[in-house]
């Protein structure tokens, strides 16, 4: 809290009166602004001096300056690391904009690190940048989208495809067994916070994003960086003239692929004629009753529309029928088991629930300045449809940043941001995406009066059309964030400044979910939530930037307060009397339940950096950041994160000049050092308790979370060692690294045993380890007058391997897996799970190879445990005894490969004509496998009552004795629940173990 006072004084000192009286004398004031030449953004930090006089100062946070000199006849002389030094002439010019070209060419660009900028000639750590045409040009609602295949050692994965969702995003592999969840700290425009923090951002509106990958790099940023730190930076002002843009983007969207379904006729044809070939113990129940998808017995308004032809003519008359047939779209055919006309009405639910859609973007944006003020203004919205029926997005922004400048000493910043969602999403992605989509389709559409049936209409799935006209049109999904920013910069000498800044962070979601009266859900189900977020954050820093003759150096010096406050309520309740009444307050009063939660952490932080390096040839940087988090006990509530670099421009060494006609940037770097992962509750800590139970008859608490005060910060080390390449001019950049990261003291939930009343507790245990090579490449093939062709392109190699576990009784203390026999070994041996010196994340699978061609083939197959030692007939799939015991089980799983990828890329081509441009963008992952177990699904008949796949009307699919086939039998019946177990496997701990996987090598 000395701190924190000693921030705010500081503030209110260099904006109290006496500071802003300015000398009186006879010399005149120059203003001006400096900018690079090669991308024309304005240069903070620009040493400039008055020729043969003492005067100096440096240009403030938008390159803006003033300066007292003798008279207009005077010389200024510019300088700054990374630059030609400059001399310029006022020639009676009172007011200047003066342009610096770079030093090195291409690559020394200035990118943005923590709490600073630097020219990259001097960047000793590794950082890659995404300019703002990557946001300007290319579509997609989320600026991380944008990311794809743009940086190496990046992995952004899409898990849906509702507008507006995030993905999932880690660098260099995370550093957990589960990286999906290992998002990086997001830092936009100085707040520091996750990745709400850029949901929603108008992408047109970012000028660039720097991706920190090293620790040292993100050391400065301490306990929250052991994940990465991708930093954001906003448009802002210049000086001159408004510049206004206006952009408007239209698109249409439409599914990449439909499944490969068979048509309704064909789907009756087969299914029918399966059940009669190949169900001995209840045909009937699937083909009368109007039980499933291809069974007659469906009435006038029934959910099925199969049924006898007679049976509809007799029921409701000759004249209804060829109405049916010659307006509706009904059709006939003759029933394959009973010889009969069948008449039935298809619906494509791939239709019903995929939709050709558009998107719609308006962008406006305003900048300018003057000698005193800058301003930028960026309003910005979204129309989004998405593919799958009733989902949408809408998204509405507001940025304002500007900069004033109070005197030749002060200036102040402020930023403000808001952004306004709206959304309508999918409830439960496998019921509408796995099993809605797989309907058969001779479910009806919609019932006689127009209005939807639910399709199949099980409890946990429907017809999506009938979910959304029920229940989905109704949903309320609202969040408002905002951001303010007020900031403020005092150069109390030259070189020296100080910057105090305040951010205050808002998010407030609400939600509202209703369902009207239906015959699926008759109960008028309602729920509604408001969650709030609060985050306030103050920042003292002290900055120092001077050079001496060929000595350039650098000090941060600064300390952070961050308060982040968190609200939960959520409620809940059903039996509304009306349809009309679509909020909570309608429900019955003895179903309704509410509740609430309200959290608050706070984080303290000291930290600073220093860098040097002589006449851009040698280079160092050392950084420490002291973080103390309200989330852990006293005895482990502070933690410390150093990061050191050094780098070696061996270009400029003067022995490099036989070579610079061939190599003109040849850089060394290397750096190491820490960062921390406090990702935990309080109550990991300090223990969470709940109200509303009893004992011994009286009222009482009962403890719910165990709290572990010896819970210590996760710690994540980094080495890394780089080299950076330009040839040909520069027209070919080349990046690699190499780095070894290692996360030690690692957050789990271990497991306990029952007697203890809880089922695991948040401890510290093992370390792993994620090493690996990332390669960037900037090359122009061609550049003329008019044309040019550039190509970026990355590569990213990794490879996790857990290092340190408990101990158990395993051999390598593994955790979870099972046993399967090594044939090379001739010996059972324990895989899978977790394992010291092992790569994560590997699966194993039952391997099939081949399918009994008859009954007798069969005959002498192996007893296998998942079939329940079901007899094996002709079209039976054959699984590899790789222990040859006669006996199909756990142990006769194969390795198949890894779940995740370890080399991944991407590569973007840009042809740009005169004003014209054009790009292709690729990114890839590869030495992983997928389990396709939506098609092992539709071929195993889950739940009795899925779609064909075409396939079953080939030669692929086993259809009749003597057939060769590559696929075993197709069953009506479902493969799991009836024991057949010739698409759908186990997991046994090697592979995914839901009873709807196939974990099969098919």
């Amino acid at each position: 809290m000395k701190l924190l006072s000693l921030s705010f004084v500081l503030l209110l000192c260099s904006l109290c009166p006496s500071q802003l009286l300015l000398a009186q004398n006879q010399q005149t004031v120059v203003k001006g602004v400096v900018t690079s030449s090669k991308d024309g953004e304005p240069l903070p930090g620009v040493t400039i001096s008055v020729k043969g006089a003492s005067k100096v100062t440096s240009t403030d946070g938008v390159g803006q300056f003033t300066i007292s000199v003798p008279d207009l006849k005077a010389t200024l002389v510019i300088s700054s690391a990374g630059y030609k030094k400059l001399e310029y002439v006022l020639a009676g010019n009172a007011s200047v904009q003066i342009s610096m070209d770079p030093a090195q060419a291409a690559m020394d660009e200035v990118v943005i690190i923590g709490y600073g900028r630097q020219n990259r000639a001097t960047v000793t750590t590794s950082i890659s940048k995404v300019g703002k045409e990557e946001f300007e040009n290319a579509p997609g609602q989320n600026p991380l989208m944008q990311l794809q295949g743009k940086v190496a050692g990046l992995t952004l994965q899409i898990s849906d495809g509702q507008p507006g969702s995030n993905p999932q995003i880690f660098i260099r592999g995370g550093s957990s067994t589960s990286p999906e969840g290992d998002a990086p700290l997001f830092i936009v425009d100085g707040v520091v916070g996750v990745m709400r923090n850029i949901s929603d951002l108008n992408p047109d509106d970012i000028e660039s994003v720097q991706v920190l990958k090293d620790a040292a790099s993100t050391a400065i940023y301490g306990a929250r960086a052991a994940n990465g730190v991708i930093i954001v930076k906003t448009k802002s002002g210049r000086r001159g003239k408004p510049v206004i843009n206006f952009k408007y983007t239209n698109g249409i969207e439409t599914q990449g692929k439909q499944y490969d379904f068979t048509n309704a006729r064909e789907y009756i044809e087969v299914s029918r004629r399966n059940i009669q070939q190949f169900n001995k113990t209840n045909p009937e129940f699937f083909l009368t009753g109007g039980r499933y998808g291809m069974s007659t017995g469906n009435p006038l308004n029934s959910k099925g529309t199969l049924e006898f032809l007679d049976t509809y003519i007799q029921n409701y008359g000759p004249d209804y029928v060829s109405d049916l047939i010659d307006n509706q779209g009904w059709e006939t055919m003759t029933d394959p088991v009973t010889g009969k006309k069948l008449i039935f009405k298809e619906t494509n639910y791939q239709d019903v629930t995929f939709q050709n859609t558009y998107r719609r973007e308006y962008d406006f944006n305003v900048g300018g300045g003057t000698d005193k003020a800058t301003y930028y203004l960026g309003l910005g919205h979204l129309d989004q449809k998405g593919i799958v029926l009733g989902t949408w997005y809408k998204n509405y922004s507001a940025l304002f940043n500007g900069t004033y400048k109070l005197s030749e000493a002060v200036s102040l910043n402020a930023n403000f941001s808001y952004q306004l969602r709206q959304s309508n999403g999918v409830g439960n992605y496998q019921n509408v995406l796995s099993r809605s989509v797989t309907m058969p389709f001779t479910y009806r559409l919609n019932y006689e009066d127009g209005k939807p049936a639910p399709g199949e209409g099980v409890a946990s799935f429907r017809n999506r059309n009938h979910e959304v006209y029920y229940r989905d049109q109704y949903n309320r999904n609202q969040v408002n964030r905002a951001t303010y920013n007020l900031g403020a910069t005092w150069n109390i000498i030259p070189g020296l400044n100080f910057m105090p800044s305040f951010y205050w962070f808002t998010t407030e979601g609400l939600e509202g979910r209703f369902e009207t009266f239906n015959e699926v859900t008759p109960t008028r189900e309602a729920t509604a939530a408001h969650n709030y977020d609060r985050q306030s954050q103050l920042d003292g820093l002290l900055n120092y930037d001077r050079s001496f003759g060929k000595h350039n150096f650098n000090a941060v010096l600064g300390a952070s307060y961050i308060n982040r406050y968190e609200y939960r309520m959520s409620g809940s309740g059903r039996g509304a009397p009306t349809d009309y009444i679509k909020s909570l307050n309608a429900t019955a009063p003895e179903t309704q339940r509410i509740t609430t939660r309200e959290d608050t952490d706070v984080m303290m932080s000291y930290f600073g950096r220093l860098t040097y390096d002589y006449n851009k040839r040698y280079m160092f940087a050392a950084s420490l950041r002291r973080d103390g988090s309200s989330k852990f006990s006293t005895e482990h509530k502070w933690g410390i994160y150093p990061g050191v670099s050094a780098g070696w421009n061996m270009h400029n060494e003067k022995f490099w000049k036989p070579l610079s006609a061939y190599v003109q940037k040849f850089k060394l770097r290397s750096s190491w050092g820490q960062t921390g992962n406090n990702e935990i509750t309080i109550a990991n800590t300090q223990g969470s308790y709940s109200t509303g139970y009893t004992y011994g008859g009286e009222a009482g608490i009962l403890n719910t979370v165990l709290a572990n005060n010896n819970l210590k910060w996760e710690t994540t080390t980094s080495f890394d060692i780089g080299v950076e390449i330009g040839l040909l001019n520069n027209r070919l950049n080349v990046n690699i690294d190499f780095y070894n990261k290692i996360t030690s003291d690692r957050l789990f939930d271990k497991p306990l045993d029952g007697s203890t009343g809880f089922t695991s507790i948040k401890s510290n245990y093992g370390s792993l380890r994620n090493r690996g090579i990332d390669i960037e490449v900037e090359a122009t093939p061609v550049r003329t007058r008019n044309f040019s062709w550039t190509v970026n392109a990355n590569y990213s190699f990794i490879r996790s391997t857990v290092l340190k576990l408990p101990q158990t009784a395993e051999n390598k203390n593994r955790i979870g897996g099972n046993t399967v026999y090594d044939p090379i070994t001739n010996t059972y041996v324990r895989v899978g799970g977790l394992a010291e010196g092992e790569r994560f994340g590997g699966r194993w699978a039952y391997h099939l190879i081949g399918v009994y061609a008859t009954d007798e083939d069969a005959k002498n197959a192996p007893y296998d445990v998942e079939a329940a030692g079901r007899l094996k007939v002709g079209g039976d799939a054959i699984w590899q005894d790789v222990d040859g015991n006669g006996r199909i089980d756990n142990n006769d799983m194969v390795f198949m490969g890894f779940i995740r990828p370890d080399k991944t890329g991407g590569m973007q081509n840009t042809f740009t004509y005169k004003n014209l441009s054009m790009r292709f963008l690729i990114d890839f992952g590869i030495g992983h496998v997928i389990d396709n177990s939506f098609r092992g699904r539709l071929m195993a008949s889950a739940r009795n009552n899925n779609m064909t796949l075409s396939d079953v009307l080939t030669g692929k699919v086993w259809q009749k004795q003597g057939d060769i086939a590559e696929i075993p039998r197709y069953t009506v019946q479902s493969d799991a629940d009836y024991n057949y177990r010739n698409h759908l496997r186990g997991g046994n701990s090697l592979s995914t173990s839901s009873g709807y996987s196939t974990n099969n090598s098919l």
